[in-house]
């Protein structure tokens, strides 16, 4: 039943985060990714993130929420 619960709330971050890139404006959009790196990682994420054009921001984060909805519904039906 926890899994259930844990799946929905994860299905709707990734509704969230598709409606974001929808309908979100530039400057949030672009501040989006922005925050404290890690580790080399994610410094190297944050820079290509920030140098890609902001319709390819959208693209990504777009597809993000896509694959996260996809995911946790798949594992949503299957339990």
């Amino acid at each position: 039943m926890g899994l259930k619960i844990f799946s929905i709330i994860f299905i709707l971050c990734g509704l969230f985060v598709m409606w974001f890139a929808v309908f979100g404006k530039k400057k949030e959009i672009k501040e989006f990714g922005s925050g404290i790196p890690m580790n080399f990682i994610d410094v190297i994420l944050m820079m290509i993130y920030r140098l890609l054009p902001s319709i390819v921001r959208k693209v990504l984060l777009f597809s993000l929420g896509l694959a996260i909805s996809i995911g946790f519904t798949y594992i949503f039906l299957n339990l």
